[in-house]
């Protein structure tokens, strides 16, 4: 194996997270619009990698479905933190290396091979069977695609596979390796523990009036009351509007006829189940199981009740109710179940199916082919998406007239009046501070802090619609007193004493170890109570501490009842021994061998490819073939942050 496959190892795993997101966006997912982000008017490039380019647009289009992906486990704060923008940038720069790379070994997509691709993408198929031009087109339409974007997406997505499958085709692995692997998998340790929490420390701690008073006379520049601001605002509400806009037939049909792929129920089955688990089973038990498994199969093709026979034999927690599945859509199970399911017809009885979950027997209830639904079913459905967006439309212009309005007349009431909205005033805020009453507030709260006294502000979407806000008042920020600071100072303040206790704690286990001492005496010295673990393999997490993976090899190599080292990770000691250990079978190893070997190979290639792939952007970089364009990088993080 390569050198600057060590060397890079550890550098390569966030981008390369990123990079498997952006490149699953053209087959699986298209380009799906992020609302919560404002839209990117910057016409220059990001940057250029050889002979290719990274657009703006390009950019946006990665960072938006990034986002979209991870909604809800990213706040605008961490975007901000951890500069997503950048990672966003390098995880497209990879991709671009790695489509300039293909191509100089004289990598190519043909047409054929394109079709194919498309026509693997659940999306263009119905019945087994391309849509069609016409609603192909549409679906692209719809996710801000042309053809031509889309097909360049999937050729591009082609090479990548073609030079990945070039460069990984002769790596290996080692039965070295596999004998790794397979000890890290099955070798099991059971541990006795204990652990040092700060948090847990918090009763052992008091705090007088003069501990308070002498922690902030010390620290008194880290407590500030930060500067507030309040608004007056002209609200425009969008559920208000909707009351009192009216839709059109023609106006539904025109917006069924646009998003008709929207309207598309998939392939759908009812089936029942039995199944033998083989999990965990050594060969000779799956070939008793399956033999089993054919018994009971006999019994069902020649007419016994199916939810008779699984409840007597199936392993599954569907059992009880028969072996009822209800019914589902391609995707939802095991690929080889839903290849046998959705290749039966109603009442049919399959062979026994292997997935990874045992032996199955399948029945199928019944089957819905995929269809449209038509407009008649799906108009009282559109109406209020229509009338929503027909609301929002009118809010935005009467908005934007409001603003135009207060140019020359500053007198919010008359205003307000004249276009029958109401005036409202937020609470003082800090920067960054929500407005509850108006959900979605961000960026009012941040032109507020931008605006002058008296000024009045452009027309801003909120939760409920759209404002234009008055600024009314501004409040100094300035030191706190202790008073002000006495709930954060008091939070602090046993922070740091429990750290303290902690550490001292974690000093004293240390010693006591080093001294010989066993675990229960460390424990009993310290005054905290030892725990039993399950059994674990190597990389294993406890609660209430995390990962150990940094003990599995004194887990894995200590004698029975020697105290490990103790650590402190993040402000905790975590001590232990070790209780009993499960070595691994030889004999059964050796059963398993070549299946894990073949289980091993696609991490290893991934791993390969990876190093491989920034070993060849590193070459660019020092050949002056990678240039960033900082400024536009800038400006685009400026404007979605």
């Amino acid at each position: 194996m390569l050198d600057f496959m060590r060397r890079q190892r550890s550098t390569l795993k966030w981008v390369w997270v990123i990079l498997i997101f952006i490149f699953s966006v053209t087959l699986v997912t298209l380009y799906i619009p992020f609302g919560d982000l404002p839209n990117v008017s910057i016409t220059n490039d990001v940057a250029s990698v050889g002979n290719d380019t990274i657009s703006a647009r390009e950019f946006e289009t990665a960072y938006r479905n990034y986002i979209d992906r991870m909604r809800g486990q990213l706040t605008p704060e961490m975007l901000r933190a951890f500069r997503f923008e950048r990672q966003i940038l390098d995880a497209l720069v990879m991709r671009h290396v790695m489509l300039e790379q293909a191509r100089r070994m004289g990598l190519n997509a043909s047409v054929a091979e394109i079709e194919q691709k498309i026509l693997e993408n659940p999306v263009f198929r119905e019945s087994g069977n391309f849509i069609g031009r016409a609603r192909y087109q549409a679906i692209l339409a719809q996710n801000n695609l042309t053809v031509e974007q889309f097909e360049s997406g999937v050729q591009e997505d082609i090479l990548a596979e073609k030079l990945k499958s070039f460069i990984t085709a002769g790596v290996t692995v080692g039965d070295k390796e596999v004998e790794t692997e397979y000890k890290r998998r099955n070798e099991k340790a059971k541990i006795n523990y204990f652990i040092i929490d700060p948090a847990k420390l918090e009763d052992k701690v008091s705090l007088t009036d003069k501990d308070k008073r002498d922690y902030y006379e010390k620290n008194k520049a880290k407590y500030t009351v930060p500067e507030k601001r309040q608004a007056k605002y002209i609200l425009v509400d969008t559920l208000k509007m909707r009351s009192q806009v009216t839709v059109s037939d023609d106006e539904l049909k025109q917006y069924y006829e646009q998003h008709q792929a929207e309207y598309q129920l998939p392939d759908r089955v009812t089936a029942q189940h039995i199944l033998f688990k083989t999990q965990d089973k050594k060969p000779e038990e799956i070939a008793a199981i399956r033999q089993k498994a054919r018994e009971v199969l006999d019994r069902a093709k020649k007419g016994e009740d199916f939810g008779t026979l699984a409840k007597q034999f199936s392993q599954d927690t569907t059992a009880a109710n028969g072996g009822e599945l209800g019914s589902f859509t391609r995707g939802q199970m095991a690929p080889e179940f839903e290849q046998a399911a959705f290749s039966l017809a109603p009442g049919v009885i399959s062979d026994l199916v292997q997935t990874q979950f045992g032996i199955h027997i399948i029945k199928i209830k019944e089957k819905q082919e995929a269809r449209t639904r038509p407009f008649d079913e799906m108009k009282e459905a559109v109406r209020p998406v229509v009338s929503t967006r027909k609301a929002e439309q009118k809010v935005s212009d009467i908005a934007q007239q409001i603003a135009v309005e207060l140019v020359s007349n500053k007198d919010l009431n008359a205003v307000a009046q004249k276009f029958g909205v109401e005036v409202k005033e937020t609470a003082l805020v800090e920067p960054g501070q929500p407005i509850q009453e108006l959900g979605n507030a961000a960026e009012l709260v941040r032109r507020m802090f931008m605006m002058a006294k008296g000024e009045i502000g452009t027309a801003i979407p909120v939760g409920p619609g759209y404002v234009v806000p008055m600024l009314t008042e501004i409040t100094p920020g300035h030191p706190a007193s202790f008073e002000e600071a006495e709930p954060k100072l008091i939070a602090d303040l046993k922070t740091e004493k429990t750290q303290q206790l902690a550490t001292e704690k974690g000093n004293q286990v240390q010693e006591l170890i080093k001294a010989g001492k066993d675990l229960a005496a460390a424990a009993s010295a310290v005054g905290v109570e030892i725990k039993t673990s399950e059994l674990l393999t190597r990389g294993a997490s406890v609660p209430d501490f995390g990962s150990i993976a940094e003990f599995d090899k004194e887990i894995f190599s200590l004698p029975i009842g020697k105290p490990g080292t103790p650590s402190t990770i993040a402000g905790k000691t975590f001590a232990f021994s070790v209780k009993e250990r499960q070595e691994i079978n030889p004999e059964e190893m050796k059963k398993s061998f070549e299946t894990l070997r073949t289980e091993v190979v696609p991490g290893k290639r991934e791993q390969y490819f990876s190093a491989y792939i920034q070993e060849v952007r590193k070459k660019m970089e020092t050949a002056k073939e990678i240039r960033i364009n900082e400024s536009v990088l800038t400006q685009i993080a400026q404007t979605i942050s």
